[in-house]
């Protein structure tokens, strides 16, 4: 059985956390594109703060730098000017670093006088600035510096810009500042935990309200279920019941034909029969050798009903035997039709339960298929398939033909009235019937239980 409130529970309890954290990981994209941007500003603008008023000798400064590097292994001398305006940037505590790289990606400045003479050519922030854009990076504390291929210390943020006297200008060099964004980065680190946090917290009261949902859907569903299962065998006990019943009408009504109305009349035909050899009035013998046809043929029709209401050889011989002999009275009243029994089982593996059934069946079925049936042949197959009872009426005297499924309502409308008794006798008693029609004409019906 499928278990709805486990199913649901273990999968709204993944999808949640997985939320969470698709939640949490989009914060902190959106948070450290917002630390890049307004750090990126922020550095523009202390840059160009300190370039703007000495922009000429920082020029001069470049020109001179330009073949350092190149052979020429003793750095430049930093215009006083340069030293003064540098100095008044690095007393902003947020700056940590400055550098001045020439066209050629040489460091002819650094606030960290190791890194004066570095090659960063390959340096992706400085390719960027000096074809005129702005490069920026967020490097987190311990964490491998791609631009500057070193491990920082801190939490920085390094800005890369193209120095020139305007946008039509050419490109002298390339001025790097690196800032503090330690404060930043921890208000995003500490407000992406509340994020986080908050988030947990909302889609589990989510989780738990949707839980109490389905569990009382489950509940409800289960009870339903329960209900039709209940009111199913209901019905089959009733459907078994009422198949009881009419069997147990019919039997006592042939009982009573058979034993009742049919003795008294055969009594009534032998008191006349003796009335006539005593009598010597000519007129009064007369009249009992009229009675006497009369009585003998509502004796026969009395019979025969009771017959027909259920053979007394269904109780007395068994099923089998009452096969046999309805199939030789089916002979006789249709002599164009030949029956072939094929039956391969003892009377004793027949469920007592089914051979009222099956003899209604078969009755009915083959009466329904002499007035419509094209062939001269009957097949008759009731046998036992495994733990399965199988009985086959086929108007084609043969199951070697291809036979395909198809609907009931697909047949000859004529047939189904014997055919839909079949299925209703068939399903009433717990089995499961199915048509078939051939390629070549004829029909098959097929229906099978569980022995």
């Amino acid at each position: 059985m499928f278990k709805l409130l486990r199913y649901y529970s273990i999968a709204s309890l993944l999808a949640v956390l997985v939320t969470a954290v698709l939640l949490g990981w989009l914060y902190r994209q959106v948070a450290i594109a917002g630390i890049v941007q307004l750090a990126e500003r922020t550095n523009m603008t202390l840059a160009y703060a300190a370039m703007n008023p000495i922009r000429v000798t920082l020029f001069e400064f470049l020109e001179t730098a330009a073949d350092f590097g190149r052979g020429n292994a003793t750095p430049p001398q930093l215009p006083p000017e340069l030293v003064r305006s540098i100095g008044a940037l690095m007393q902003d505590r947020t700056v940590v670093r400055v550098k001045i790289f020439n066209r050629h990606g040489v460091v002819v400045f650094s606030t960290k006088p190791s890194q004066i003479g570095d090659d960063q050519n390959p340096n992706e922030g400085f390719n960027i600035a000096i074809n005129g854009g702005i490069g920026s990076s967020l490097i987190y504390r311990d964490t491998f510096n791609t631009f500057d291929g070193a491990t920082e210390d801190d939490n920085l943020m390094q800005t890369y810009i193209p120095i020139r006297a305007s946008p039509a200008e050419p490109i002298h060099g390339v001025f790097e500042v690196y800032t503090d964004v330690n404060r930043l980065v921890h208000q995003t680190e500490r407000t992406e935990f509340i994020v986080f946090g908050g988030s947990i917290l909302i889609l589990s009261a989510l989780y738990a309200v949707l839980v109490f949902i389905v569990r009382r859907a489950s509940n409800t569903i289960e009870l339903q279920q329960q209900t039709i299962s209940d009111r199913t065998a209901t019905l089959e006990l009733l459907s078994a019941q009422m198949l009881k019943n009419e069997e147990s009408q019919k039997q006592r009504l042939g009982f009573e034909l058979h034993e009742g109305l049919a003795q008294t009349l055969a009594a009534l035909k032998l008191k006349v029969e003796n009335g006539g050899v005593h009598k010597t009035d000519g007129v009064a013998a007369s009249s009992a050798d009229a009675i006497i046809p009369a009585l003998q043929e509502a004796i026969q029709e009395v019979r025969a009903i009771a017959t027909e209401l259920r053979p007394p050889s269904l109780d007395d011989l068994g099923l089998l035997p009452t096969i046999s002999w309805f199939c030789r009275e089916f002979e006789q009243r249709h002599p164009d039709i030949r029956i072939e029994r094929h039956i391969a089982l003892q009377e004793h593996e027949i469920p007592t339960r089914l051979k009222a059934i099956l003899y209604r069946i078969i009755v009915s079925v083959l009466n329904d298929l002499a007035q419509h049936t094209k062939s001269g042949a009957l097949h008759l197959g009731l046998w036992l398939d495994g733990d399965s009872l199988t009985l086959l009426i086929d108007d084609t005297a043969t199951e070697a033909l291809e036979t395909t499924a198809v609907p009931l309502g697909n047949i000859d409308p004529q047939l189904r009235a014997g055919f839909a008794r079949m299925e209703e006798l068939t399903t009433l008693s717990g089995g499961t019937f199915t048509a078939s029609a051939h390629g070549g004409g004829g029909t098959a019906l097929r229906a099978s239980w569980r022995a």
